[in-house]
């Protein structure tokens, strides 16, 4: 039997499933327990609730919604398919694999009074057709939708900065040598002439800008450990110990900016050297990624730079260079004081 609940809330599904993007959001109260209709509840409206979470964006940002639809009709014919009992598992089925997204159903009654349908389903867990066709029949006749969480701030969304940023570095990393393209070198052997895929590093003479997005750092970077791979391999030097240390480091937008001239091209041949294995004993206040773009494109995989501390430039494979303190200073001045 359904729980009843002083209101229609569609964003409280919307706060389980959110919690996977946000886990270190707090947690909010769970939705009233789905059923059957009580005894003596005559409902007098429906209330469907979007199952797909959406985007909606303002003058705030970017934010997660959940559209909310108002249905008249036969409520009769509704309480009657929701009443149809639902199947049990049969022996040795075979059941598809496709995941099912239910709309979350509300009935309100005339004092106010809501609850959570719960869907009959087949001996699957899918939901049987009745509920769909009676719905199907109905009007809706008021369409709204409900702000739950801000993805994406306006500033960021302006800046074409994620919100949030995280980065991992593998102290003494010198193995994973960035990959350098050159669209030219592509072109006069042969091959087709391609914009650079993300996931490589572009030389400095086929990026026209570096973006600049500025994050403030956490309030502590969190490290765990992982096994070296070459530990225990017959003939492999045997390291002091087996362990790596991988330092983790988030924070959240701040401003934004581009870089050009000399310093973007500073920026991408410290990239492209060899990665230092130098460990940091010191922790950095505030960090940027600097994103190549080519043509007003993306042209490849963002580099990430300490702003102070031991200004480590991090590549996407993790390996970190220390560069010039006038790098540095010429991205904080591209930075505009943000």
């Amino acid at each position: 039997m359904a729980e009843l609940a002083d209101a229609v809330d569609c964003t409280s599904m919307e706060h389980i499933f959110g919690s996977e993007a946000q886990p270190t959001a707090p947690a909010a109260a769970p939705p009233p327990i789905a059923g059957s209709v009580p005894e003596g509840f005559v409902p007098v409206e429906v209330i469907r609730c979007g199952a797909a979470l959406e985007t909606v964006e303002d003058q705030d940002g970017l934010w997660r919604a959940v559209t909310q639809e108002r249905l008249t009709g036969d409520l009769d014919a509704l309480a009657a398919a929701l009443a149809e009992p639902s199947d049990g598992p049969g022996w040795n089925q075979v059941c598809s694999a496709d995941l099912e997204l239910v709309p979350d159903l509300w009935l309100l009654a005339a004092d106010g009074k809501a609850m959570r349908a719960a869907w009959p389903t087949d001996s699957c867990g899918k939901t049987k057709p009745g509920v769909h066709g009676v719905l199907a029949e109905m009007d809706v006749v008021e369409v709204s939708q409900h702000k739950t969480a801000l993805i994406q701030s306006r500033a960021a969304l302006d800046a074409g900065c994620p919100e949030e940023w995280s980065f991992s570095t593998w102290p003494g990393v010198t193995a994973l040598a960035p990959i350098t393209t050159d669209v030219e070198d592509a072109a006069t052997s042969g091959g087709e002439t391609v914009p650079g895929s993300p996931g490589l590093l572009p030389s400095a003479d086929d990026v026209d800008s570096l973006r600049i997005c500025h994050y403030r750092m956490a309030p502590a970077p969190s490290t765990q450990t992982t096994p070296d791979a070459s530990a225990g391999l017959p003939g492999s030097p045997q390291p002091e110990q087996p362990f790596d240390l991988i330092e983790n480091v988030s924070g959240t937008f701040s401003g934004g900016g581009n870089l050009t001239g000399p310093a973007k091209d500073a920026v991408l041949r410290a990239a492209a050297a060899e990665p230092s294995a130098a460990e940091c004993g010191e922790t950095a206040t505030g960090f940027v990624t600097l994103w190549p773009v080519a043509l007003g494109q993306d042209a490849g995989a963002p580099l990430t730079l300490e702003l102070d501390a031991c200004r480590r430039l991090v590549s996407v494979d993790g390996s970190a260079r220390t560069v010039a303190e006038e790098v540095t200073a010429a991205v904080v001045t591209a930075l505009g004081g943000s």
